[in-house]
This record gives C-alpha cells, sequence and structure tokens, in this order.
C-alpha cells in the first residue's frame, strides 16, 4: 500500500522532533502551539480558510483533511478508505488509485463479452 498523505500524531511529531519540518512543508503550526495536547484556539484566520483541530490525533488539520476511522490517523486531501486496497485514498496516492479503477474496468470490458460469447455458444448448442 501507498502512503495517503498522514499526518503525524502528536506524539510520533513530539517523539521524533519533527514539528519544525511538518510546520515548513504545510505553512502551519500543526501542534496549535498546544504543548500539553489541549484543544488550542486556532488562530480565526485559519479557522475561516477551514483548519480544525482533530481530538483523536490532536493536531490542527488542514482544510480536505479527514481523520479515517478505519486507519485511525488524518489525512491530506482524503477522498475515501477504499475496503479494495485496505488503504486510504488521499493527496499522495490518488493517481495510483485511479489506475487501479482503470486497470479494473479494462479487465471488465475483456471479461465480460468473453463471458457473453461463452454463454451464447453453450445456448446455440
Amino acid at each position: 500500500c501507498t502512503d495517503p498523505g498522514i499526518i503525524p500524531r502528536r506524539e510520533v511529531i513530539l517523539a521524533t522532533g519533527c514539528a519544525a519540518d511538518l510546520e515548513a512543508a504545510l505553512g502551519y503550526d500543526v501542534l496549535g502551539g498546544s504543548n500539553n495536547g489541549t484543544e488550542p484556539t486556532i488562530d480565526p484566520k485559519l479557522k475561516s480558510q477551514g483548519y480544525r483541530w482533530c481530538r483523536t490525533c490532536r493536531i490542527v488539520r488542514p482544510p480536505r483533511a479527514s481523520h479515517c476511522s478505519d486507519c485511525d490517523n488524518c489525512v491530506l486531501r482524503y477522498d475515501h478508505h477504499c475496503p479494495f486496497v485496505n488503504n486510504c485514498v488521499g493527496q499522495r496516492n490518488y493517481h495510483f488509485f485511479f489506475g487501479f479503477i482503470t486497470s479494473v474496468l479494462l479487465l471488465a470490458m475483456l471479461v465480460i463479452p468473453s463471458v457473453m460469447t461463452y454463454f451464447s455458444a453453450l445456448n446455440s448448442e
């Protein structure tokens, strides 16, 4: 499975010390300026842009990011959790999911006419 764009939980960010790297990559403080994990007061400018607090991961999520209850992670540009590949579809693996859907469609376009031809040959006998 590919990484859909998981935003690390507060515990992982604090343990690895990657808060500065995440702030540089995402453009805002993921921890919300709070060191104890309680819900911080999100800047009204960020809140109006769609930034929200995730109570499970205890981080500030950007717009279109959502918490997946199946994977138990916050995912950037979360689309859905696909049961067929058992992975979230998000920012970093959407093109792989589109390739999967395309290959399944092409396979169906090959198999369905073959099955129809087989059953029509059985009925003609």
